[in-house]
């Protein structure tokens, strides 16, 4: 009972974090930097509230097998969350800079944003039921997400050669898509380990 409580923690996480990305992914397409600001600061403020209890559980001295199970959860969480926090502040910069990106770049972002967002909804689901066919899936959408991130940077190889994108453009680009990957391995091992 108390595995499903703790468990239960990380789901109302994700599902928390599911409408800041929505909101995420509006902000950076429509180019305004208080709505990527102000669920960036909703973001940290829902991590905080989870820290305090995190806490608690470490500083635990008589730790059952649940709250162990919950403590290998964490650092996967973390990545997670860095890779959240690091693919906001990297559209953050790009429209408060106002550096442009091509169609191309754009519609590339939006691909691999939208399957990750999808694979967020698996793993949210897959921690409350455990259903293995949502594990299953979770794995695939994180070999989708990377199989269409490589083909993106081997396309925007050929964007920088042609001189299309610029290097400020390019460091931005390959950074969100590259956080977009960490996001997906890090759904992928949390999955694998609840």
């Amino acid at each position: 009972m108390e595995e499903r409580r703790l468990v239960e923690k990380f789901n109302d996480a994700f599902a928390r974090t599911m409408p800041i990305l929505e909101n995420v992914k509006k902000g950076f397409f429509t180019q305004k930097p208080d709505v990527l600001k102000e669920n960036k600061s909703q973001f940290r403020e829902m991590l905080k509230s989870r820290a305090v209890y995190v806490q608690q559980v470490i500083e635990e001295k008589d730790r059952n097998e649940a709250r162990k199970q919950y403590l290998m959860l964490i650092p996967s969480f973390q990545t997670i969350s860095l890779a959240i926090e690091n693919l906001i502040n990297k559209m953050e910069t790009k429209v408060e800079l106002n550096i442009l990106f091509s169609e191309k770049a754009l519609g590339e972002i939006k691909e691999l944003f939208t399957a990750m967002e999808e694979q967020f909804r698996d793993a949210r689901d897959y921690i409350a039921t455990k259903n293995p066919h949502l594990k299953s899936s979770i794995k695939a959408d994180m070999e989708r997400i990377f199989e269409i991130a490589d083909k993106c940077s081997l396309v925007h190889q050929g964007r920088l050669i042609a001189g299309i994108c610029v290097p400020q453009a390019s460091y931005l680009y390959l950074d969100i898509t590259d956080s977009i990957k960490r996001i997906s391995r890090g759904l992928n091992e949390f999955s694998e380990k609840v």
